[in-house]
């Protein structure tokens, strides 16, 4: 008795044996005009030309809103100072109004004598 080597078995595409019948092929996937579809890289350049519109438009936006808040931080800093100025000017005209009602008591006192 020999022994037989089994050789493994290749699976051999199964062929129909009918005429009538068509060679199967892949589903299409899209149901898309041949004029509307793109290639991978015309749709990724697009999406890197939008990304790069978008961060444009984002920067710009930003600088718009940085630009506002420095021109109102600015009008906030010149109402302080305005308005330490105004209580500056006030509190030395009362201490003026004080020093007049201290030098006319003390001409009042030196009258008398």
């Amino acid at each position: 008795m020999t022994a037989k080597k089994s050789e493994p078995q290749v699976p051999v595409s199964r062929v129909s044996g009918k005429d009538w019948k068509l060679a199967k092929s892949a589903t299409k996937r899209t149901q898309m005009p041949n004029a509307l579809k793109q290639t991978y890289e015309a749709r990724m350049a697009k999406t890197k030309q939008l990304n790069i519109a978008r961060d444009l438009a984002k920067s710009m936006k930003q600088e718009k809103i940085d630009d506002k808040r420095r021109r109102r931080e600015i009008t906030e800093e010149r109402k302080k100072i305005q308005e330490e100025k105004e209580r500056i000017a006030s509190l030395a005209a009362k201490m003026s109004a004080n020093k007049l009602k201290r030098l006319k008591k003390k001409a009042g006192n030196l009258k008398g004598r």
